[in-house]
């Protein structure tokens, strides 16, 4: 072998191993493309289990919330039975206006959470914001009484109101044989 042909099959051997380093340099990138998509796959997905678990958490807050607002609108409910029942002899004591005042702040700091009454006298009936207990004469599809309070917290319902809801006026009837009047 001539030096020429050693010096020839050297750059071969270095062409061939630079071919091999491009090839393997290649993979590699292909490798390391696949580890950065699955990295910010994984990245993406940690992210949304973040907002998810924030989510539940709000949801779990608010779920205890509304059970115990739920459960003074109770307490709300006999303190106005009892203002309701309360003797005139007795509206004047500064003990009745204390405890008025007690039930005063309770529904302040109610409201201050989000707590809002919902109105039914007089109103059209909405099966969404109203429970009928009773139908009577009256006009129909209207709201003629409210039993109890009903009550939405942040635009939700949580109690909604039992009222008395008008079926319309009924005929009147004659004394005689029952015949209808026209």
């Amino acid at each position: 072998m001539t030096e020429n042909d050693e010096t020839a099959e050297a750059e071969i051997e270095q062409i061939e191993g630079l071919e091999a380093l491009k090839q393997a340099l290649a993979q590699e990138k292909g490798t390391s493309e696949k580890y950065l998509a699955n990295w910010q796959r994984a990245q993406a997905d940690f992210d949304n289990y973040k907002k998810y678990a924030e989510q539940e958490k709000r949801e779990a807050v608010e779920f205890a919330n509304s059970m115990l607002i739920l459960k003074l609108l109770t307490v709300i409910d006999d303190l106005e039975r009892a203002f309701a029942s309360l003797p005139a002899e007795l509206t004047g004591f500064s003990w009745t206006e204390g405890v008025k005042l007690i039930y005063n702040k309770l529904k302040a700091i109610l409201e201050a959470q989000g707590l809002a009454e919902i109105k039914a006298g007089g109103e059209a009936f909405d099966p969404h914001l109203h429970e009928a207990v009773m139908c009577r004469e009256g006009e129909e599809g209207m709201v003629i009484e409210e039993i109890q309070k009903g009550y939405k917290l942040k635009n939700r319902v949580i109690r909604p109101s039992l009222v008395i809801v008008g079926k319309g006026e009924e005929e009147k009837k004659t004394e005689q044989g029952g015949q209808k009047e026209e």
